[in-house]
């Protein structure tokens, strides 16, 4: 009985052997990995580069940065934001590196593309990109941003405060009661 015990265990372990997987090997393909055999990969194309800021000037931690990529392609009409990164500095400083990844399918031969960036603090416009960076259609996808401050612009802090005309203004009128009228015919 031990031999047919053996014999048993042994075309068992043959009928195992058999059933292996004996396929080659399919390249199964991971995102910015390159498939053997093949010269392109498989990741999404972007555009990169780095934000500078002109002056020298230290953020907030709380300081927000915003690049945006956008298609203007429509000269009476809102350009169309195709991919659009938002981070917080966290204390970091300039210069800022940053890659957006879009979709190919959403531009155009033709389209104008355009690269830009902004750092707000508190929903507040501190720093924008001046220049227009036209990218992608021309076949760049790398395009550094020089950031300028925004002018600061006087927010009336009281209700009617920028209705109101000082009274030492020249444009200052006075009420018509107080002024007689004219008597010569």
């Amino acid at each position: 009985m031990k031999i047919w015990q053996v014999l048993s265990g042994a075309a068992l372990a043959v009928a195992i052997s058999g059933c292996a997987d004996k396929s080659t090997k399919v390249p199964t393909p991971t995102l910015g990995s390159q498939v053997a055999g093949q010269s392109s990969t498989l990741r999404m194309p972007n555009v990169s580069g780095t934000a500078w800021i002109r002056q020298k000037v230290a953020l907030p931690p709380n300081a927000v940065l915003t690049v945006t990529l956008s298609d203007a392609s429509l000269a009476d009409a809102p350009s169309k934001v195709l991919a659009q990164r938002v981070v917080r500095t966290e204390g970091a400083q300039a210069p800022f590196r940053f890659i957006l990844p879009f979709n190919p399918a959403d531009i155009k031969p033709q389209a104008r593309i355009l690269l830009s960036a902004a750092v707000t603090v508190d929903g507040k416009l501190l720093f924008i990109t001046d220049t227009v960076k036209q990218v992608v259609t021309g076949g760049v996808t790398r395009q550094d941003l020089t950031l300028i401050p925004v002018p600061s612009v006087a927010i009336p802090t009281q209700s009617g405060a920028a209705t109101a005309v000082p009274p030492t203004s020249p444009t200052q009128v006075a009420p018509s009661s107080s002024v007689p009228a004219p008597t010569s015919i």
